[in-house]
């Protein structure tokens, strides 16, 4: 997998922090593998709100269907 370099802009405080842990070599990595974990954790937000909204779905759905069956029992 190829690199990109980049510029951004971060707060002082948290580049004084970032520094005071991680190794001038290692800080690409760790950026990298926090917004690899952040990224997932949107994805998987991402689909657990299209879960629900399906979920409500096949539950209104349900609904509709079963008032229908009830209708045709009478």
């Amino acid at each position: 997998m190829g690199s990109v370099r980049i510029n951004i802009s971060i707060p002082e405080e948290i580049f004084d922090e970032l520094s005071s842990e991680i190794k001038n070599r290692k800080r690409s990595r760790f950026i990298t593998e926090a917004i690899k974990h952040t990224l997932k954790d949107i994805k998987e937000q991402r689909l657990a709100a299209e879960y629900l909204e399906a979920s409500a779905d096949i539950r209104k759905i349900n609904q509709e269907l079963e008032g229908v069956i009830s209708d045709g029992l009478n």
